[in-house]
């Protein structure tokens, strides 16, 4: 278990489109939690979840929108085993889940494949309990759909990178 801090890449993926470009994502506070089995020393196999609050989505000073993201993925991890520092490498597979609420005609997909890669390090403070850190990318084929005066406008495609902190036991 532990905290995430969310940074968006949302406009990035956004800024093909001119009214889409203006568009501008707030970061936001989060939580995870994995769960999983280590086959070897240097290999293992996890299942993430991760709750991210509601990020705000402004054009120029005005909340358009509010938007929830969730994700769950399979994940893989290769560890370097140093005895009480090991560092890993991550990449993973699942879902992400979007929610838009808001005054503006905002719409993003609300279940789209997700692809996560990461690097991080467990320290063990003893045996079974270990301090957990890491950055992690999340990206998606999301389509992202904004309704204007003179139609629609969409674009495929969004990311976000998590810092992560936590405490986690093994036994």
């Amino acid at each position: 278990m532990g905290a995430s801090r969310a940074f968006n890449f949302f406009e990035t993926y956004l800024d093909n489109e001119p009214v889409l470009s203006n568009i501008d994502f707030g970061d936001r506070w989060g939580v995870n939690a994995r769960a999983g089995y280590r086959l070897t020393s240097w290999f293992a196999l996890e299942g993430e979840y991760e709750w991210l609050d509601d990020m705000n989505a402004t054009l120029g000073s005005v909340e358009i929108a509010r938007i929830g993201v969730q994700t769950a993925t399979a994940n893989f991890r290769l560890i370097a085993p140093f005895w009480r520092v090991q560092p890993y490498f991550l990449g993973g597979v699942g879902a992400v889940f979007f929610k838009t609420s808001g005054p503006l005609d905002l719409k993003i997909d609300s279940t789209a494949f997700a692809g996560r890669v990461g690097l991080g390090v467990d320290v063990y403070l003893t045996k079974s309990i270990l301090l957990n850190a890491g950055a992690e990318a999340m990206l998606t084929n999301a389509k992202t759909t904004i309704g204007t005066p003179s139609g629609s406008v969409s674009a495929n495609g969004l990311g976000l990178v998590t810092l992560q902190v936590g405490l986690g036991y093994r036994f």
